[in-house]
């Protein structure tokens, strides 16, 4: 039996995941991926450590299979799959973070992480667990991660999105939502990581 490439996908703040499954529909066809959209409940009010579980768990159920494993996190799912990504360095082919806060940054207006993250503790704590791990990335798992953001991001600021040592890239798109979703679907430059063909842009 081949080798599968799940490619495990966390959703925005609603947790919701048709939109993701409709939009990576195709991939298995196109690309030979099989994506595995997994809905978390960020804003029920429950701290991080069940949510992170929630994806190293589906992480080891694909292990078992020896299947190829990468992750994508969009919005406020980055940090998740990073954390993820932290805690099953071995079994992970390729991490992206799709427009989601790395780090609180210093904004003070209305896209403060501060603001952001009040509706959700999880995510809250997601972040701010990936800002203390990061500097203990090595040069090889940075070249694992993959970060895009859009042209212009009402939401998350840039300086928040981009970690040191990994490819950081921009959507040729303007908002948040439209920039994760071109990252998605019409942004070559992200299938061709997941694929391991592109460790610089």
């Amino acid at each position: 039996m081949s080798q599968e490439h799940r490619v495990i996908i966390g959703p925005g703040l609603d947790g919701r995941i048709g939109g993701i499954k409709w939009l990576t529909r195709n991939w298995q066809e196109k690309y030979g991926f099989h994506p595995e959209a997994t809905s978390i409940t960020w804003k029920d009010g429950e701290h991080f450590a069940p949510k992170l579980k929630q994806i190293t768990d589906l992480i080891d159920q694909f292990a078992e299979k020896d299947d190829l494993i990468s992750l994508v996190g969009c919005s406020v799912s980055g940090s998740a799959m990073l954390n993820a990504f932290v805690e099953r360095k071995e079994l992970i082919h390729r991490v992206v973070n799709n427009g989601g806060f790395v780090r609180p940054g210093t904004a003070k207006n209305f896209r403060s992480f501060s603001l952001r993250s009040k509706v959700s503790p999880a995510f809250r704590a997601s972040v701010l667990r990936f800002a203390e791990l990061e500097p203990t990335l090595t040069a090889a798992d940075r070249k694992k991660i993959l970060t895009v953001r859009p042209l212009w991001e009402e939401l998350v600021p840039p300086e928040t999105v981009v970690i040191q040592g990994a490819i950081n890239a921009t959507v040729p798109m303007v908002e948040h939502i439209l920039g994760i979703v071109t990252a998605l679907v019409k942004y070559d430059p992200v299938i061709m990581f997941l694929k391991g063909s592109v460790t610089r842009l």
